[in-house]
């Protein structure tokens, strides 16, 4: 455990000295957030989805997708410096390369969730809307880390089987992904057959529950509740993040055994 330790000490050194980190993964939400308000302004307030409860599941769940970018950022470097493959020839294990960066993502990621409750709590001021109470957003933040450890776990997959330059393009594809079939700012419940599809995957079924525990309602004006949209979006939910732990275990060990 102490390996680990140490790797995540000199991962998290790396990554907060990379500008990406105050960029991306904190400022963009933040930014996200004033934005959205604005627009919700000038619309009189009549998109429910740009209201703050509705958009704080999606935002969290969107700029989950830049800690993808991040690690995958970081460990393809690794790769591409020989730093891995230096470390190899240590008593270090597989386990503690991969535990020191899922570590450096959860920390980003709950940091990242603070920022995006915090943004949403001083713009709810604003408003007459009354902000999420406590328990739900500890709820909240429980509920959205399938999707957290998710995107950790690709992050490392990608830059273990990606270059530096490849894995950038590849995360960038995904984050688009997250933003436009996950409904995190568009109304995907009154496109039909367009919300079937997004139901396969697991970005909408997690802003889906998101906004039932924020109280939020949906473009049609009704309230979001724990229905069967909810109870089978936990299949992709726990498949997607199965998966990519799996791939990731999968790829790190034979990317390790081949340079060694």
């Amino acid at each position: 455990m102490n390996k680990a330790l140490n790797f995540y000490k000199r991962n998290l050194k790396e990554i907060f000295r990379d500008p990406i980190i105050y960029i991306f993964c904190l400022g963009f939400p933040f930014v996200m957030f004033l934005l959205f308000r604005i627009i919700n302004e000038f619309s009189n307030g009549q998109t429910p989805t740009f209201e703050v409860n509705s958009l704080l599941p999606g935002i969290i769940v969107f700029s989950y997708s830049f800690i993808m970018l991040t690690l995958a950022l970081i460990v393809s470097k690794d790769r591409q410096t020989f730093f891995l493959k230096r470390l190899y020839s240590s008593p270090m294990k597989f386990y503690h390369f991969i535990l020191g960066y899922f570590l450096v993502g959860l920390l980003i990621g709950l940091l990242q969730t603070a920022v995006c409750v915090a943004t949403a709590f001083f713009i709810s001021l604003t408003t007459t809307a009354e902000f999420i109470p406590i328990g739900s957003i500890l709820l909240l933040t429980v509920a959205q880390l399938p999707m957290l450890i998710m995107n950790i776990f690709l992050g490392i997959l990608f830059g273990t089987v990606f270059n530096d330059k490849t894995s950038p393009g590849i995360c960038s594809v995904l984050i688009s992904v997250a933003g436009i079939l996950g409904g995190c700012w568009m109304p995907v419940e009154a496109m039909g057959g367009f919300e079937v599809f997004c139901r396969f995957l697991p970005y909408y079924p997690s802003v889906y529950i998101g906004r039932i525990i924020t109280n939020s309602t949906n473009a049609l004006g009704v309230a979001y509740s724990f229905d069967s949209v909810a109870i089978l979006g936990l299949i992709p939910i726990s498949a997607f993040m199965i998966i990519s732990i799996l791939l990731t275990v999968f790829a790190f060990k034979k990317s390790m055994v081949s340079d060694e």
